[in-house]
C-alpha cells in the first residue's frame, strides 16, 4: 500500500512526473516536463547502479523472430503493443523492438535506433517515432523508423528540452507535432508541425483571447486530426488543425488544469488544482468531476472500463493505480506480481483490461520493467513482454491506437 500525501501542485506534479519517466525510460507524449538536464543527470546516476537483467523464467515459446517484413502487420489493431526491450536498464545502447499481440505472442522485429526513446506509433501502424536520450542543449534529431522495412530517417530540430512533448499527428501519422521548449525568459515556444522528412509545416499560435498564453505543456489531437487541445495560462484551448482558435475550456475550473488524456471522442480529462480529475466536453459544456477534494493524490491519467474508473496517481517517488469510487474517493490497487513496484503506468485501456508498464522504484533495488495485461474485475495480471515474459527490460512501450481513435484515449 502507498501512503497519501498532500497535493503536489501543478508544477511539482509535472516535475515529479518527469523524474518518474526519466527513471523508467518511458515518456508519454501527453506528459509535460520541466526539469530538463537536472533530471537527466539524476536518471543517469541512478541507472549506473543497476545490473543486467537475465531472461530467467521466460516463456520463450511465445517469441517469434519475425523480422521487419515477417511480422503479421495485417493483424495489427486494437490491443497490440510496440515495445523497446533492452538487456538491462542502461542509459545507452541499442534495444530491440517487439510487436506484441493482445494474447501475448511476441514478434521480434529488429534493433531500435541507438540511444533513443520510443515516443509514439503512427495510427497507420507503419512508423515509430524516437527522440534521443541525451539531446543537445539547442538542437536534437527526431528519428522516424519504418517498422515494415527497418529503414530509419532523421532530421534536426531546434530544442532545449530533454523530454519534450512529441507525437505523430492523427489520424495516420503523416506529420509530427513537437514542442521545442522555452525562451531564455521562460516563455513557451510555439507548438510546431513537421512533415516526416523534417519540413516545418506550421507554428501554432501562442496567445488566446480567453485562455491566455500557451504554457508549453501537454497537447492532445482528436481522432480525425482536425482539432488540437493545448494547455494555457488560464485553462485549455481548442483550436483547428490549421491553428484557428475555436473555444476556451476550463477557464473557470478549480484552479489551474493540466491535460492528461482523452476520455471519449468529445471529452478530455484534466488534472486541476493539484489533485482533482475533471472531464471537459470539447463543446464547452459543463465539466464532470471524477474526484473530490478528499482525494489528495496528483493524477497522471484515468481510464474507464466496464468494471469501473481507474487512475494513475503519484506521490513520494511512486506511481500506482487506484479505482475511483462513486463518492469521489479512491481505493489503491495492488497488482499481482508487482507488490514491490515503484511505478505502475497504464498505457491506455482496451475492453475490460488495462495494459500496465510496471517497473521498480527510484531506489534501484528492483531493476525490472515489464508490461502486464491487468483485469481489475478479477485482479489477474499476465506479463506479455519483459521480465518473466521473454526476459529483458522494457525501456518503452506504446499501445496501438487506430486511425479512428484519438491518442492516449481511455476507450
Amino acid at each position: 500500500m502507498v501512503a497519501r500525501v498532500g497535493p503536489l501542485g501543478r508544477e511539482r506534479e509535472r516535475d515529479y512526473r518527469t523524474l518518474v519517466e526519466a527513471w523508467m525510460g518511458t515518456f508519454s507524449r501527453t506528459r509535460t516536463t520541466r526539469l530538463r538536464k537536472r533530471l537527466a543527470a539524476v536518471w543517469l546516476s541512478v541507472v549506473a547502479l543497476i545490473g543486467v537483467i537475465s531472461g530467467a523464467t521466460a516463456a520463450r515459446a511465445d517469441d517469434s523472430a519475425a523480422g521487419w517484413a515477417g511480422a503479421p502487420w495485417h493483424s495489427v489493431g486494437r490491443g497490440w503493443i510496440l515495445a523497446n526491450v533492452a538487456k538491462s536498464q542502461s542509459s545507452s545502447g541499442r534495444g530491440t523492438l517487439y510487436l506484441v499481440s493482445p494474447g501475448g505472442q511476441r514478434y521480434r522485429l529488429g534493433p531500435a535506433p541507438a540511444n533513443t526513446i520510443l515516443e509514439d506509433w503512427s495510427g497507420n501502424g507503419t512508423d515509430a517515432l524516437f527522440f534521443p536520450q541525451n539531446p543537445g542543449q539547442t538542437t536534437a534529431p527526431i528519428t522516424v523508423l519504418n517498422l515494415h522495412t527497418g529503414r530509419a530517417s532523421s532530421f534536426t530540430v531546434s530544442s532545449n528540452q530533454v523530454f519534450p512533448n512529441i507525437s505523430f499527428s492523427r489520424p495516420d501519422g503523416s506529420a509530427i507535432l513537437f514542442q521545442p521548449g522555452f525562451t531564455a525568459s521562460g516563455t513557451a515556444l510555439p507548438l510546431e508541425r513537421f512533415s516526416l522528412n523534417g519540413a516545418l509545416e506550421l507554428s501554432y499560435p501562442t496567445q488566446f483571447a480567453q485562455a491566455g498564453a500557451y504554457d508549453g505543456g501537454s497537447f492532445l489531437e482528436n481522432a480525425s486530426g482536425t482539432e488540437l487541445i493545448v494547455n494555457t495560462q488560464h485553462g485549455l484551448e481548442v483550436m483547428s488543425n490549421s491553428g484557428q482558435p475555436i473555444r476556451a475550456l476550463a477557464t473557470h475550473g478549480p484552479g489551474s488544469c493540466s491535460l492528461l488524456n482523452w476520455w471519449s471522442n468529445e471529452n478530455v480529462l484534466a488534472d486541476c488544482a493539484g489533485g482533482q480529475l475533471l472531464v471537459y466536453p470539447l463543446s464547452g459544456g459543463r465539466s464532470d468531476q471524477l474526484t473530490s477534494s478528499r482525494d489528495e493524490a496528483a493524477f497522471l491519467g484515468a481510464w474507464h472500463i466496464p468494471s469501473g474508473t481507474y487512475a494513475e496517481a503519484a506521490a513520494c517517488g511512486s506511481t500506482w493505480v487506484e479505482k475511483l469510487n462513486s463518492n469521489g474517493t479512491a481505493t489503491i490497487l495492488t497488482i499481482p506480481g508487482a507488490t514491490d513496484a515503484g511505478t505502475v503506468q497504464p498505457l491506455g485501456a482496451v475492453g475490460n483490461q488495462l495494459p500496465l508498464l510496471v517497473g521498480g522504484g527510484c531506489d534501484g533495488r528492483y531493476p525490472y520493467s515489464f508490461v502486464d495485461w491487468y483485469k481489475p474485475s478479477t485482479n489477474v495480471a499476465k506479463t506479455v513482454i519483459g521480465g518473466p515474459a521473454g526476459g529483458g527490460y522494457v525501456a518503452g512501450a506504446v499501445l496501438f491506437r487506430a486511425a479512428g481513435q484519438p491518442g492516449s484515449s481511455s476507450f
